[in-house]
């Protein structure tokens, strides 16, 4: 193994795929590479491994470019998110790095998937001459507001530093960023995080929010934090769906946070399901439908084709259109009654 590669698995570790993203053009899933151009930072972000650390893997813009081309072209990955540490709070020769090590792999003939991390305070210009070779770009908000920052992050300023760059994404690659939030790491609740992120929706309409459940790492200021719990971040996700694709407003979500603020370990959208009327899928509006859990946006999709030419009002059809029957079947007039409670299904 030559010794660039052996440097790109030293700054990849274990988590060397550990997203997906989909291949510009064929809309395929593909394994995407997550790597820092350098991984030594000078921010204080008490969650990060990497901030404040003096010593750690780094590459220049042509050592990167090139690894990854190997990578790709022996099929090991499929699409790459490249991000970069701070040194010295040098911003700007960050974003120079990044646009320069996005263009050489451009160059080289690569169009597949190439998500590209934002610095905080990055320019506007900077911004827009990295757009021009990212399929998505991205800058993590990370907590809901500026006070939940404060108690991780004391360099960045929220508005200016992210919510602004947030939005000047929205302007330079419409539906074609997103964010991130570390759920748990400032000790906000669930409600807070859902103000942000519907906010963030209706004003910036990123084409994800993805949430990362914190994980105390040790030698960081927050190493004896206690550590959220995975289900919590799985939860968001089903949320963000609801939000994001089923077409739920704000006052429909309201009632999966309990009195604290919090949601509970339940999937949302059977909790919310508990007071649905029967619905006839025959006759059910498309938003109906989707609000039936085991009933997502490609299976209400296709009932409401599917009972353009025949009824849908029997299991085999609404399982011929994707629907989960186990999940579904409660909520539905089939011409029997309910036969369980929303809490057995959970």
């Amino acid at each position: 193994m030559s010794e660039l590669m052996q440097k790109i698995e030293r700054a990849t570790s274990s988590t060397f795929f550990d997203q997906t993203g989909r291949n510009e053009g064929s809309g395929k899933c593909c394994n995407v590479m997550r790597i820092l151009l350098e991984g030594t930072c000078s921010f204080d972000c008490a969650y990060c491994g990497v901030c404040g650390k003096k010593t750690g893997v780094s590459f220049t813009p042509k050592e990167l470019a090139h690894g990854y081309l190997t990578l790709h072209r022996q099929g090991r990955v499929g699409g790459l998110l490249l991000s970069t540490g701070i040194p010295r709070g040098d911003v700007d020769l960050g974003m120079e790095k990044l646009t320069e090590t996005a263009r050489l792999i451009r160059s080289a003939g690569y169009r597949g998937y190439l998500h590209l991390k934002v610095l905080p305070g990055a320019s506007r210009t900077d911004i827009a001459e990295l757009a021009k070779y990212a399929t998505r770009l991205s800058i993590n908000l990370e907590a809901p507001n500026s006070s939940y920052l404060a108690e991780i992050a004391t360099v960045k300023n929220y508005r200016s530093d992210l919510l602004t760059r947030h939005q000047w994404l929205a302007e330079i690659m419409p539906d074609r960023h997103s964010t991130q939030f570390v759920v748990g790491a400032a000790g906000e609740s669930d409600k807070d995080i859902f103000d942000t992120v519907a906010t963030s929706y209706e004003k910036y309409h990123p084409a994800r929010v993805y949430y990362s459940a914190f994980y105390a790492i040790s030698d960081t200021p927050l190493e004896k934090h206690e550590n959220t719990p995975v289900w919590r971040a799985n939860r968001w996700y089903q949320m963000d769906a609801l939000l994001r694709l089923y077409g739920y407003s704000r006052g429909e979500l309201t009632p999966a946070f309990d009195e604290e603020g919090m949601l509970l370990n339940t999937d949302p959208k059977i909790l919310l399901a508990q007071n649905l009327s029967l619905l006839n899928p025959d006759t059910a509006e498309k938003s109906e439908l989707l609000r039936v859990p085991g009933i997502g946006a490609v299976s209400a999709e296709a009932i409401v084709q599917t009972r353009k030419v025949q009824s849908v009002r029997n299991t085999a059809a609404l399982r011929g259109c994707g629907v989960v029957m186990k999940r579904a079947l409660p909520y539905l007039s089939l011409g029997t009654t309910r036969q369980t409670t929303f809490s057995s299904w959970c």
